[in-house]
């Protein structure tokens, strides 16, 4: 069955405030934004590619904001890969029980492309 995949990298929809903390509500506003036009007749899914996030952002809170978007409205149902930079992320403890604890969620984190793009094709 084909797929309709979103692919958004940080730079489309990552904003800071003043602080330069994550600024959730204007971030989940244009990652919202992004998937707009996706196609509901199909299987669409997004894939949000954090590979070259700036190093200050916390994958976590990252995440944290896929699981947001997977639970909007627009995007409920659609599964929402979060890939990180397997380098920086993937030989953390929390990133793993992050990955463990997400199995039954339409958001799940990753740091290979290629688990991303089987578990996205699975639905």
């Amino acid at each position: 069955m084909p797929v309709d995949l979103r692919l958004i990298r940080p730079h489309e929809f990552v904003r800071c405030a003043d602080d330069g903390a994550l600024d959730h509500d204007a971030s989940l506003a244009l990652l919202v934004g992004a998937v707009s036009g996706i196609n509901v007749n199909r299987s669409s899914h997004i894939l949000l590619d954090l590979r070259q996030a700036d190093a200050a952002l916390d994958v976590l809170e990252l995440h944290a904001l896929g699981e947001r978007l997977a639970a909007h409205p627009s995007v409920r149902g659609r599964r929402v890969a979060v890939l990180a930079a397997a380098n920086e992320h993937s030989a953390s403890p929390r990133f793993a029980e992050l990955v463990a604890g997400a199995r039954g969620s339409t958001a799940r984190a990753f740091a290979s492309l290629d688990e991303a793009l089987a578990w996205l094709g699975s639905a």
